[in-house]
């Protein structure tokens, strides 16, 4: 844990003490959906540097927030995972995404993947309708992520699925205007921004069950 206290003893303080530092929270946040390689999270946070990423990594170590893991096969490699506390701060970040969306960005600000798919939780909207089950496939370069949307609720994984009923391929900069409704997928397809198959055309299904900051 960083030596910097607040000293306080509410349990708001006491967090902060733990995930107060800059981009611990941030890297919580990039494990969210599994566990990553070092240069992994360097890629999902790349203004960070290696020192401060390293020390962040240390301090929540410590804290018992973040563990190492070993990734099996085709090739063995250490990475770092959320611990069941470290996994407990999602419905955190999932509210602060929410309120952070209302903030306006700069123009050429970057979001990472896993930013992306967590601020899907937090914009996500139950329709109650029984009827609007949908799963899509999200890919982002190499990464890949099953997004299944519920009648009362979503879930996110770090997976494909073979029978996802709508897949898009896209950078995280189109996949916002595609969420915000700054452009629709046939618009982002002909830019030849986006690749989309959507055999039903349940695009815009998909992107109307989300809030619109």
């Amino acid at each position: 844990m960083s030596l910097r206290t607040y000293d306080d003893a509410c349990g708001a303080a006491r967090a902060m003490d733990v995930i107060g530092e800059r981009w611990a929270l941030l890297v919580v946040r990039e494990l969210i959906f599994g566990p990553k390689r070092f240069r992994d999270l360097r890629d999902g946070l790349p203004k960070a540097s290696q020192n401060v990423l390293s020390q962040r990594l240390r301090d929540l170590e410590t804290s018992g927030v973040v563990t190492r893991v070993e990734l099996g096969p085709p090739a063995s490699t250490s990475a770092y995972a959320l611990t069941e506390r470290g996994r407990q701060l999602e419905p955190v970040l999932i509210a602060l995404s929410r309120w952070g969306a209302h903030v306006p960005a700069p123009d050429d600000a970057e979001m990472s993947t896993d930013a992306f798919m967590l601020m899907l939780k937090a914009l996500y909207r139950a329709t109650g309708d029984q009827q609007s089950t949908l799963s899509v496939e999200i890919v982002v370069g190499a990464d890949s992520f099953t997004v299944i949307t519920k009648p009362d609720s979503i879930d996110i994984a770090r997976a494909v699925k073979p029978d996802a009923q709508l897949t898009i391929h896209a950078d995280t900069r189109t996949l916002c205007r595609l969420l915000f409704g700054e452009v629709s997928a046939e618009e982002a397809v002909k830019a030849g921004d986006a690749e989309v198959r959507d055999p039903r055309g349940l695009a815009q299904q998909f992107f109307q069950h989300f809030e619109k900051p």
